[in-house]
């Protein structure tokens, strides 16, 4: 034929060649179109199956480990972090072994991989002898877990993808292999659905487990059986003649920039799923489900983009996602355009941040797609800085972020980033920008977008420091202290009164919630504010237990500024469980109630409540457990389980005290609590409290559950009520939510007590 191929050697508008012209000097590669069926479905179904079985044990694992850390997003953000870069050490794997090795070579070292890796697929459960004990570094531990149970089935599973595109191309020349990469996030797409709505609500994670290691299995079968054929075959590397590969390397070669689109890219689309999904969860919950939808709106992404390029209109999408990253920073305040102050309920929050996250990715991997390689050898190389970008955004994100920034500022820098490249776009995209007359070229659109990004980084540094001392009609504020790790962002601010000192006090902070209040004037230094009123429901229950019994054993999980210290007696014994380590040092050394406090003995116990409650004796019984972890934004879910319920009946005196906080702006928690006391079989009451503003009393709910009855008949329930101006009653809360089951360590959803406006 006088015509090898057509080749679309360079980007769409910028073509360069549109054919070469064999002699016969041309070593011609066959196209295979009668080629056999039965691979092609093979090869299909063996990237189908291992995407899916690749993305169920990401929400697994996590899932399962997460009561072990105290329920933190950062539990997600780090076995993302394992993920991401366990799937880059397989396309290199991939990438290393199709450059220097026969298809022979290849088969042998991959059967003896997946014959290995399906062995250790029979203990991806990990035992209890993983879990913490208390003081171990929390991010090291969870890598080493998942390196243990799932890393070298996950790392097989990374492999697949690359290498069954890269057979691909060999043994069908002439038909693209882009489109098996979008069949693989379809079944990852399906495994992230299928987790929460099919597996989760029918079986125990163990249970799910068993049914992982039998897929892998299956998968196994199914490549094993693609290498047959492909050694049955006898298809190997093809050799392109000097003309060709001379024509390949002028017309094909992808540049340094290419090469760094192919990192920076995926590494922003990575890091702004990451920072859009630990966002959400700080303020929401650190809810398994958030994490699987995020991930699938990451993954639709994707599909979309390398199914065909005509799904990505440049110019619309990215003039939509520079609107979106407008309204939601107005929204946050960040840096405020049009001065907007809209507030958002848990589900308007939520929604917000991930049509945003969604539209900076698809705008990613659009023009990574628009960038991908035509040529074949460069397919893997393509898949191999692809996977290091996606793995960057993760590095970022647990290593330097957590490590290094004292606020949850990687947000802020995605809708920045997302800003500067969806500028460049539309810039790129206006037809006449780029006529040579207008002398706008590519290179000037780029920094123009760096200018921005500069902007926006000068914006992001000094923000902080200038709000660091601010001041109101009333109080001037100062920023005493502020920190984070893996457990959150913590800070503790000064108000001073401009004329009366007595109305000085201090305030913690986890997140952008308030966790505690403390006069700072010495008459006032004791007297309990914010959500611990002595007219609140734990309040009323540790005064009626103090009047019940001469001395009382109280549990505290979730330290804060130490105010319930304020209600012990010399008599009395209180130990104070908390998980992030810098709350401790907060409230001993920037705080006096601990100082203050009256009990003769105090513990302060570091680690998971729930872990440690397990661990302990069964001796080690309380008067009253107060449960103060769920006030404000990241709800550790895990501690609102029947499982948790269980261990906290079991170091609980038979006429003892469960007392939850649940005053929470996002979520009604009521009825979550109230199944927990049916199953139980113990009575309950709900405590609601007004604000008093004058006392720096916050407006505050409690549930109380207990089988003292005479408690119960003394202190009857109240819910919040509404007055108009005029004291006239306007309406009653009803808390209750008919239909919310009873929440497990398999199953707890907040969709259903999400508070909206």
């Amino acid at each position: 034929m006088d015509t090898l191929c057509l080749i679309q050697l360079s980007w769409r508008g910028n073509p360069k060649v549109s054919s070469i012209k064999a002699d016969s000097s041309v070593a011609q590669v066959p196209v295979h179109a009668n080629a056999n069926p039965l691979g092609l479905v093979l090869m299909a179904s063996t990237i189908f199956v291992s995407a899916y079985l690749l993305f169920q044990v990401q929400p697994l694992i996590s899932k399962l480990i997460l009561p072990w850390f105290g329920g933190s997003p950062a539990v997600w953000t780090t076995a993302m972090l394992f993920f991401q870069c366990v799937l880059f050490g397989g396309y290199a794997y991939t990438h290393a072994i199709t450059r220097y090795l026969s298809v022979k070579q290849q088969t042998a070292i991959q059967t003896l991989l997946l014959v290995t890796a399906a062995f250790v697929s029979l203990f991806v459960i990990p035992g209890d002898g993983f879990k913490p004990v208390g003081n171990e570094n929390p991010v090291m531990l969870i890598l080493f877990l998942l390196i243990c149970c799932v890393g070298l089935p996950y790392f097989c599973l990374a492999t697949t993808g690359p290498l069954i595109q890269y057979w691909f191309s060999l043994a069908f020349s002439g038909r693209s292999p882009y489109r098996l990469y979008s069949l693989s996030n379809i079944g990852s797409f399906l495994a992230l659905l299928t987790f929460p709505y099919v597996f989760e609500p029918l079986f125990e994670l163990p249970r799910m487990g068993l049914f992982w290691t039998v897929g892998f299995w299956f998968f196994a079968g199914l490549e094993l059986w693609v290498i047959y054929l492909l050694i049955r075959k006898g298809v190997s590397k093809r050799a392109f003649s000097k003309t060709l590969e001379r024509n390949f390397e002028v017309l094909a070669r992808p540049g340094i920039l290419h090469r760094a689109a192919w990192v920076g890219l995926p590494a922003i689309a990575s890091l702004t799923l990451i920072a859009a999904t630990d966002h959400v969860s700080h303020d929401v919950a650190p809810e398994p489900r958030i994490w699987v939808f995020t991930l699938c709106l990451y993954l639709l992404t994707f599909i979309i983009c390398f199914d065909h390029p005509g799904w990505y209109k440049r110019g619309i999408t990215a003039a939509v996602t520079v609107m979106a990253i407008l309204l939601l920073s107005g929204r946050d305040h960040i840096p405020g355009w049009f001065g907007l102050e809209i507030h958002f309920g848990a589900f308007e929050l939520r929604w917000s941040h991930f049509i945003t996250m969604f539209l900076i990715c698809f705008v990613c991997h659009g023009e990574l797609v628009r960038l991908r390689p035509r040529a074949s050898e460069y397919l893997t190389e393509f898949y191999l800085y692809m996977s290091f970008g996606g793995a960057c955004g993760g590095l970022i994100v647990t290593l330097v972020a957590t490590n290094y920034f004292n606020d949850y500022y990687e947000w802020f820098l995605c809708l920045v980033a997302g800003l500067g490249i969806s500028l460049a776009v539309i810039a790129g995209s206006i037809p006449s920008w780029q006529n040579a007359s207008t002398r706008i070229d590519s290179t000037k659109i780029s920094l123009a977008a760096v200018f921005i990004l500069s902007v926006g980084a000068v914006y992001f540094w000094l923000d902080p420091f200038k709000r660091m001392q601010t001041a109101t009609e009333d109080f001037s504020t100062t920023r005493l202290h502020q920190s984070r790790n893996f457990y959150g962002a913590v800070s503790v601010k000064d108000l001073v009164h401009h004329t009366d000192p007595r109305e000085n006090y201090r305030i913690f902070f986890s997140g952008q919630i308030l966790h505690g209040m403390q006069f700072t004037h010495p008459d006032r230094m004791t007297s309990p504010a914010a959500y611990y009123s002595r007219g609140s429901g734990v309040g009323e229950t540790i005064e009626y237990a103090k009047s019940e019994y001469p001395s009382i054993r109280v549990a505290i999980v979730g330290l804060g500024a130490g105010t319930l210290a304020n209600y012990a007696r010399e008599s009395d014994q209180y130990d104070f469980y908390e998980i992030n380590p810098d709350v401790i040092t907060i409230a001993v050394e920037q705080f006096d109630n601990l100082r203050l406090c009256k009990a003769t003995e105090q513990r302060m116990i570091l680690g998971d409540a729930r872990l440690k409650l397990e661990q302990s004796a069964s001796d080690v019984l309380y008067d009253v457990i107060a449960l103060d972890a769920f006030s404000g934004g990241s709800v550790p879910t895990h501690l609102l389980t029947k499982e948790a319920f269980a261990i906290y009946r079991k170091h609980l005196k038979p006429h003892g005290f469960m007392v939850a906080n649940i005053t929470n702006g996002y979520l009604n928690l009521y009825p979550v609590l109230k199944r927990q006391a049916e199953h139980l079989e113990m009575g309950f009451r709900y405590k609601s409290d007004p604000p008093r503003s004058n006392l720096r009393i916050r407006r505050s709910k409690y549930f109380i559950v207990t089988n003292d009855q005479s408690y119960l008949a003394k202190y009857p329930s109240v819910n919040s009520k509404f007055y108009d101006d005029d004291g006239v009653l306007l309406s009653e809360e009803d808390p209750e939510i008919p239909g919310v089951p009873l929440w497990s360590d398999h199953f707890s959803s907040i969709n259903a007590i999400e508070l909206r406006d």
